[in-house]
């Protein structure tokens, strides 16, 4: 279940920023811990932004999360 994978990566040590891609391709990075909400029925999630913007996501409609490997190797390949 997607919320799941939400809530383990959110957990991790050391959080790593997380890539959120829905089903029509759109993407969002999640990165802090803090810009990110997942409901009780873990069926709505909810992303923040820096100037605590939000978007409210239902938790279907995502396809794909992954952490974000943001070591200076990874800058860059």
């Amino acid at each position: 279940m997607i919320a799941d994978e939400l809530e383990g990566l959110l957990l991790a040590e050391p959080f790593k920023p997380i890539r959120i891609v829905l089903g029509d391709r759109q993407s969002f990075t999640v990165a802090h811990t803090d810009y990110l909400r997942i409901s009780p029925d873990r069926q709505t999630v909810v992303l923040y932004d820096e100037q605590s913007r939000f978007k409210v996501l239902n938790a279907q409609q995502i396809k794909l999360v992954e952490p974000i490997d943001r070591s200076p190797s990874a800058a860059a390949s």
